[in-house]
């Protein structure tokens, strides 16, 4: 509606959304509709029924998982962590590493995004916001990893 009422698609939207970025509120037409490929988010929507629902792109289901672990493991100064938040439970389904902070780029920003530029932080000058495993320091810091990221004019 905001966007209706300011002419313009050129949102991005970052924060905590509290789910992963397959789960149903982040990818159905009737949620925010985010797409895991610039190509997809380049087609600007999809028809549902008559109704037009424009994506967002989501260029955080690239950095979740085991994206550069093998070859920068949680010690090196650029190891990015498989995820945002880490948590253990004793139950029988879990993924430990969930990316619940991330970042939606309306098609119209793509050419004004690039993936390389966002990161997952795991340093924030001279503090380590991970323990020795890689994983948020929540003691020191917070439990969840903050996100850098920018866009170029």
């Amino acid at each position: 509606n905001l966007e209706r009422r300011l002419g313009h698609q050129r949102t991005v939207l970052v924060g905590d959304f509290n789910m992963n970025p397959f789960e149903t509120g982040m990818v159905s037409a009737e949620g925010l509709n985010a797409v895991m490929t610039r190509d997809q988010a380049a087609r600007k929507a999809r028809t549902i029924d008559g109704t037009p629902h424009p994506f967002f792109y989501n260029p955080m289901w690239s950095h979740f998982g085991d994206s550069n672990h093998a070859r920068l493991p949680p010690g090196d100064p650029t190891h990015e962590p498989a995820g945002t938040c880490f948590f253990r439970a004793k139950e029988s389904e879990w993924y430990y590493w969930y990316m619940f902070d991330q970042v939606l780029i309306r098609p119209d920003l793509l050419n004004s995004f690039r993936n390389e530029s966002l990161r997952i932080l795991t340093h924030a000058g001279d503090n380590r916001l991970v323990d020795k495993r890689g994983r948020p320091d929540r003691k020191s810091f917070s439990d969840h990893l903050p996100l850098l990221f920018s866009l170029e004019s």
